[in-house]
Order: C-alpha cells, then sequence, then structure tokens
C-alpha cells in the first residue's frame, strides 16, 4: 500500500488529524462527516468521492485538491483558499462559502444550492451547469470569465446584483 493511500475508503468521523501530515493524501471514498480540519494545509489530496458533509475546513489551504463528486453539503469552508481545484460535480448545498477564495477551480455540474458565497473571491472558476438556486452572493469578487461561466440564468443575476465585478 502507498502511504498516500493510508486515509482512502476510511472511516474517520471520530478520528483526531490535527497532528497528521495530511499534504498530498488520498481520502477518496473516505467518510469524514463532521471532521475538524480548520486550518488544515491539505494541498495536493484527493477527496473524490468523500463524504464531507458538516465537516469544518475553515481557513484550510486546499491549493491542486480534488473534491470531485465528493458530498460537502453544510460543510463549512469560509475563508479556505482553493486553487486549482477540481470540484466537478461536488455538492454543496448549505455550505457556508463566506470569504472564500476560488482561484481556477472547477465547479462544473456541482449543486450550491442555498450555499452562502458572500464576501467571496472568484477568479477564473468555473460554474458551468452549476445548480445556484438561492446562492448568497453579497458582495462576492468575480471576474468576467467567471460570470461567463455561469449557465444558469438565476445565478447570473443573482451575482450581477449581489456581487462587485473585479476592476481591471
Amino acid at each position: 500500500m502507498d502511504i498516500s493511500d493510508v486515509f482512502k475508503k476510511r472511516n474517520l468521523k471520530n478520528i483526531n488529524l490535527k497532528y497528521e501530515d495530511l499534504i498530498n493524501k488520498n481520502f477518496s471514498d473516505s467518510f469524514l462527516s463532521g471532521v475538524d480540519l480548520n486550518g488544515a494545509d491539505m494541498h495536493d489530496s484527493d477527496f473524490s468521492g468523500a463524504d464531507l458533509s458538516e465537516a469544518k475546513l475553515c481557513g484550510s489551504i486546499l491549493f491542486n485538491v480534488k473534491f470531485r463528486g465528493a458530498d460537502l453539503r453544510g460543510a463549512d469552508l469560509s475563508e479556505a483558499k482553493i486553487w486549482d481545484a477540481d470540484m466537478y460535480g461536488a455538492d454543496l448545498r448549505n455550505a457556508n462559502l463566506q470569504g472564500i477564495d476560488l482561484f481556477n477551480t472547477d465547479l462544473k455540474s456541482s449543486d450550491l444550492t442555498d450555499a452562502d458565497l458572500s464576501e467571496a473571491y472568484l477568479k477564473n472558476t468555473n460554474f458551468s451547469g452549476a445548480s445556484m438556486k438561492n446562492t448568497n452572493f453579497t458582495n462576492t469578487k468575480y471576474d468576467k470569465k467567471t460570470i461567463d461561466s455561469i449557465s444558469e440564468d438565476e445565478g447570473k443575476l443573482r451575482l450581477k446584483k449581489e456581487g462587485i465585478p473585479w476592476s481591471n
């Protein structure tokens, strides 16, 4: 077994990971519901298909991370830095994404229904095919590429109304 796969397909719900090296680890298909990973550096890790519902990831560093098809319902990702990430098909319903920094991130076909993206920074973020019903974009900064990627009229209109375009 590759050491980076030690967390793969595991039930980690009640495990304390505060002192673990979480960089470049494979958490794919693992059960991490409610886990506290606030402020953790988990860059280059794979959470594809993982259950992170109600997880606490506030202020985490998530560069080059895969959340492909992950369950992040009700997760707290506020103030997290997510750059160059694959979040295709992720379930982010009711997630707290306040103040999140999303850069070069693919959220294609994800579900952001009732998610809070207020005060977020969206740069080169792909929301193509994403569901954005009741998504909160209050004071969210966004660039042209990001808003152009939104295919849902309701989400696009709400971001234009509530958000702030980056000045070039």
